[in-house]
């Protein structure tokens, strides 16, 4: 199904590197969600206007005199109904404007048009879309083998009356139809108050990864404890984590994509909460792991991989793990080269404060008052490792140590750790 909202740089972008790649433009909507229409135009824009057809429009009024056609009373009603609603979108606004007595008679703009003259005040009425692109991924070398891929998801607000309030992490690997991890978090006892924390799932991750080996893919959706969503899209620690380990962090773009573990949660509501007799948490943690052996192990699966048969029946060679993991041995699995080559292709847009100030990650940077009030671009150098921040115009304004991003920052353990695992070896 295409979708209806507005594209972002990392749509657009991501359109563009796909033709250059001769993909045609049926394959690439297919690929992407969008329609073919949406797909054709960015191509071509991006073929007569370069890069400057992907850069966000400026604040301040349009050259071209906006409604300049139309009555300055229709302007002014239009400008005043949007501030009073900033949330309204053009058509609404056009109706609400049609009823004041002072647009009677006057001959109103089409909503495409009243939507365009919003944005020429930029955030003052409107709040752009911000660039959510994680830097391209880097495709896993597999060795003439299929790559590994496991699916992860998250579902919140469980209840049971005798143990309170959780959520459960998922973790499921479709080509063997086995739900490859299952962990239950206590959320609170009589109301539902937290979210799984982004720790919690990396340890849920080591606990598969020990038993199963590490996939080439691990697949999530846009969950904010795992990827940003917010003003600042930089990669989690959470990615990171995986990039280091040599996991392509594959994110969906439709629900359908994680088909597998989505079902999964309808076995573990059937299958994990139907008739529970456990009192205490560490009762109902020994049950869910139970009843997940069971699934795995003794009960004839209807998962498509599985052909009717029992899971690990059907697929003997998950037992296997080709790419073998140790907790205690993450420190020779994980290479920080890794992130700094998956880093090198990120390209991060940021709007400068009146002051010349962005959020970038979790810090605030500032490039001065020559540049406020505009977008700037950041982009990682491999060889410096630092990131680097260029103007509208490519200019390079600015660089930034990367210091803050060490190894016991992503893998989240302590730097005494980290030295410790290094002078083992």
């Amino acid at each position: 199904m295409a979708n209806h909202h507005r594209t972002t740089f990392a749509d657009r972008e991501r359109f563009v590197d796909l033709h250059r790649e001769g993909w045609s433009y049926p394959t690439i909507a297919n690929e992407c969600g969008w329609k073919v229409a949406t797909v054709k135009k960015h191509c071509l824009s991006h073929q007569y206007q370069a890069e400057s057809a992907f850069q966000p429009k400026p604040p301040g009024p349009s050259p071209t005199g906006i409604l300049s056609a139309f009555d300055p009373i229709v302007r002014f009603a239009i400008l005043r109904v949007k501030r009073q609603h900033s949330a309204w979108g053009a058509v609404v606004v056009l109706d609400e404007v049609a009823h004041c007595s002072s647009a009677k008679g006057r001959t109103l703009p089409k909503a495409a048009q009243t939507a365009a003259y919003f944005h020429q005040f930029g955030d003052r009425l409107v709040t752009h879309q911000r660039n959510l692109r994680l830097p391209p991924p880097i495709e896993p070398v597999l060795e003439g083998r299929e790559g590994i891929v496991f699916q992860l998801d998250m579902q919140e607000r469980q209840h049971l009356d005798k143990l309170g309030y959780f959520n459960v992490v998922d973790i499921r690997a479709p080509k063997w139809g086995i739900t490859v991890g299952c962990y239950p978090h206590q959320a609170g006892e009589k109301r539902w108050e937290r979210k799984v924390s982004q720790a919690e799932a990396r340890e849920d991750c080591r606990d598969t990864f020990e038993k199963w080996g590490l996939p080439d893919i691990f697949q999530t959706d846009l969950d904010k404890v795992l990827v940003c969503t917010d003003e600042t899209p930089f990669p989690t620690d959470f990615t990171l984590w995986l990039v280091g380990l040599g996991i392509l962090h594959r994110l969906i773009r439709r629900v359908t994509q994680n088909a597998s573990v989505e079902r999964s949660h309808r076995t573990f509501d059937k299958q994990m909460l139907s008739g529970v007799k456990a009192e205490t948490w560490p009762d109902f943690l020994a049950h869910v792991q139970a009843e997940l052996t069971r699934l795995t192990e003794r009960i004839p699966s209807r998962a498509n991989a599985c052909h009717g048969k029992i899971p690990i029946q059907a697929h003997p060679e998950a037992l296997t793990p080709k790419r073998p993991y140790r907790r205690d041995l993450e420190d020779q699995l994980f290479d920080m080269q890794r992130v700094y080559q998956y880093l090198a292709g990120g390209k991060w847009i940021r709007h400068t404060s009146a002051k010349g100030q962005f959020h970038f990650a979790d810090r605030v940077y500032s490039v001065g008052t020559a540049y406020r009030s505009q977008y700037v671009t950041i982009t990682f150098d491999l060889e410096t490792r630092q990131f680097v921040v260029h103007s509208q115009a490519g200019a390079e304004v600015k660089r930034f140590p990367s210091d803050w991003l060490t190894e016991a920052r992503i893998r989240g353990v302590s730097e005494y750790e980290v030295v410790k695992e290094q002078s083992a070896t």
